[in-house]
């Protein structure tokens, strides 16, 4: 029989760097876009709570400045009037869950973006999105959740 003798072997710590990058990546808190506690937002039934007992004015308001977007922008993504905007107080159930919708699109763009990068990456027509501008895509469900894919895509290495 071989006897074998414990080498001491050095520990080569290897980082692979998408994963130090996502690691690197501070999530931004959606309770911060929309002012509000963060309990109110942690469960689905929370949401549906949340949304049911309206967003009031100061989550819009902080969610306007948050995010950059004029009166007009966000009054056709929430498809009400500016002048609407303006008298609410408390936001309808569909006005509330479409801010949770821009302030979960938003947390996700400037955690990966920056702010001011998001915010320039909104206002670019993108090849991927038939050359249209991603704030475009704000008025429609369908147009946050195919923004929402192509930051995942980005996020991901995977550029088309």
């Amino acid at each position: 029989m071989k006897s074998h003798k414990k080498s001491k072997k050095a520990i080569i710590n290897v980082e692979e760097p998408a994963v130090a990058y996502a690691k690197s990546i501070q999530q931004f808190p959606i309770e911060k876009l929309l002012d509000v506690g963060q309990v109110q937002l942690d469960e689905p039934l929370q949401r549906v709570n949340t949304f049911r007992k309206g967003f009031k004015k100061k989550s819009f308001d902080k969610l306007k400045e948050a995010t950059g977007l004029d009166y007009q922008t966000l009054a056709m993504a929430l498809s009400v009037s500016t002048k609407t905007l303006q008298r609410t107080q408390v936001f309808d159930v569909v006005q509330s869950e479409k801010m949770y919708e821009l302030a979960e699109l938003y947390a996700m763009g400037m955690s990966f973006f920056g702010e001011e990068g998001f915010r320039r990456w909104m206002d670019r027509p993108l090849f991927t999105l038939g050359n249209r501008k991603p704030i475009e895509l704000l008025d429609v469900s369908e147009g946050i959740d195919l923004l929402r894919a192509e930051i995942m895509r980005l996020q991901h290495g995977i550029a088309v």
